[in-house]
């Protein structure tokens, strides 16, 4: 099991088993920004953060009890995003159920399991990754720099097709 444990993140644990998903990464490619079934690049991103879900290791506490739901929340972003995200809710990830909560208060940030941040100004973003450092939150954006600014996981843009950095 490899654990990640970014600066950012040193007094939350979150074990993010990436060997399987780098494993299946590297054989299959980035995804392609409009895949060939037609999805749009909202519906790309939506699916890599489902798909992060399902290899992230959260500690017990993370969760009010076994059945409780995973809290996907969702900062700053469009009604295009909103769509596409809607496609992964109520979808069972380690036997629960994906939930959204979108535009989260910083106070309920930390209530979170994954906090997807969109296109928001500097300062908001900045303040809702200081709001989800010292809880068990998988941070996610499309945003330049986020990973340079404390975010677990970073997507992008290369030849064409999106990708991620840890």
């Amino acid at each position: 099991m490899l654990t990640l444990r970014p600066a950012s993140m040193r007094s939350s644990v979150i074990h993010l088993l990436l060997i399987p998903w780098a494993l299946a990464y590297a054989l299959m490619g980035a995804v392609p920004a409009a895949a060939a079934d037609g999805s749009t690049d909202a519906q790309v991103k939506a699916g890599f953060v489902y798909n992060f879900a399902k290899f992230t290791e959260w500690p017990a506490s993370a969760f009010a009890s076994p059945q409780a739901p995973i809290r996907l929340c969702l900062s700053g972003i469009d009604e295009t995003q909103v769509k596409a995200f809607a496609g992964i809710e109520g979808k069972p990830v380690q036997g629960r159920e994906v939930r959204i909560k979108r535009s989260p208060s910083a106070a309920e940030i930390g209530e979170c399991n994954i906090l997807y941040v969109g296109d928001e100004e500097p300062r908001r973003a900045q303040a809702a990754l200081q709001a989800a450092r010292n809880a068990s939150v998988l941070t996610v954006s499309d945003n330049e720099g986020f990973v340079d600014s404390g975010g677990v996981i970073g997507l992008f843009y290369a030849d064409n097709r999106i990708q991620f950095e840890v």
